[in-house]
This record gives C-alpha cells, sequence and structure tokens, in this order.
C-alpha cells in the first residue's frame, strides 16, 4: 500500500504567536503603572516632609543665679540645625520651691515693645517671674536683634528675683526656688515640636 507523503496537519492556530507580544504588553504596562503609584506616594511623603518642624540638632542652656547686676538670666544657644523662626516659638518657664511652683510663658514674639531689647505684659501669660523691664537682658526674641534662631544665636531672658529668687541667704529677697524648667516649642500651624527641654538646679 502506498502512503501519502502529505499528512493532514489539522488548522493552523496562528493566535499562539500573539501570546507572547501580549504578554509582555501587559507586564510593561503594569510596571508603568507600579512606577507612577509609587512616585506619587515618593513625593507626597517627600512634601510632607518640607512641612514638618525644623530640628535643632544641639543647644547649650546656662542659668546662673550671678550678682545683682547679673542675675538670673536664661541663655540657650542654638549650635547645630535648621533656622528657626522666632514667631514660630513659645517659652516655656517653670520656677518652683519649697514654697514655690510658678508658670509662665513667652509668646507673641518676636517682643514688639517701645524699647528695642525689651518685651512687654503682652509676651508674658501666667505668673510674674520673666523680667519685662527695659533694662532686661533679652536677645532674639526682640526685633533688636534678627527674627530667626540659627546656629550661633542665643535666646537671653531674665528671671525676676521678686517672682523667683536663686540666690542663696542673705542676698535672697524673694520667693524661694531651687528648680527651673525651661522648654522651647515649635508652634507652627502645620507641625509642633519641643526644640528645647531643661531642668536647671543651681
Amino acid at each position: 500500500m502506498v502512503h501519502s507523503a502529505n499528512r493532514d496537519l489539522g488548522p493552523v492556530e496562528p493566535n499562539r504567536a500573539v501570546s507572547p507580544v501580549i504578554s509582555v504588553i501587559l507586564m510593561v504596562a503594569i510596571a508603568v503603572i507600579l512606577t507612577a503609584t509609587i512616585s506619587i506616594f515618593v513625593l507626597g511623603f517627600t512634601e510632607d516632609l518640607n512641612d514638618t518642624a525644623p530640628v535643632v540638632g544641639q543647644t547649650s542652656g546656662e542659668f546662673e543665679p550671678g550678682s545683682s547686676s547679673d542675675e538670673q538670666i536664661v541663655r540657650i544657644t542654638h549650635i547645630a540645625g535648621d533656622r528657626v523662626h522666632v514667631e514660630n516659638i513659645e517659652i516655656i518657664v517653670q520656677a518652683s520651691g519649697p514654697n514655690l511652683d510658678s508658670n509662665a510663658r513667652l509668646v507673641n514674639l518676636p517682643a514688639d515693645s517701645y524699647f528695642s531689647n525689651a518685651i512687654d505684659s503682652t509676651n508674658v501669660q501666667g505668673d510674674d517671674i520673666i523680667d519685662t523691664s527695659n533694662g532686661a537682658p533679652n536677645q532674639v526674641i526682640v526685633p533688636a536683634d534678627p527674627n530667626t534662631w540659627a546656629a550661633g544665636d542665643t535666646i537671653q531672658f531674665r528671671i525676676k528675683v521678686g517672682g523667683a529668687d536663686f540666690r542663696e541667704p542673705p542676698d535672697r529677697t524673694g520667693p524661694e526656688a531651687n528648680e527651673l524648667e525651661v522648654t522651647i516649642v515649635y508652634t507652627d500651624t502645620e507641625s509642633s515640636a519641643i526644640l528645647f527641654e531643661e531642668t536647671f538646679r543651681p
């Protein structure tokens, strides 16, 4: 019997050649969508970082009862980190002693006093422990100085001996105080953070 050399292979399936191409197109499309999604997330996260509070990397705090001409002055020096606009900070001061528990807050900074180196009653909330006289040695938080607290700048103000007296007898004339806590708070509308916090025990 003679067999035919031409065998019937059935109908040709043209779609088999197209399948790999469609797979590649789908993979590329998925990769593009994922890239776009991740980009939106990362960019959004970066924008959020720009809205966070500044970072004050290092600070140095100092408080000495001092002499009558240079008494009870708080000095807080910005050593390293971001610049901070003074209008975005408040300073919380707490003085305590055997019969003393006083709290005050420096607000509405920089000050807008008639005297260029003074804060006044509109800048102080709470107890009367912060010196608002023209002779008080204020710094950075008043208009006479730049309105930013940057590296190398010192915030400075005086505690009234009549409100909290940290001196030893016989110099002490006001309420006995033995602990002073100072906190600088960043109060921008978008975020808030503590920039400095220290307790002094002279």
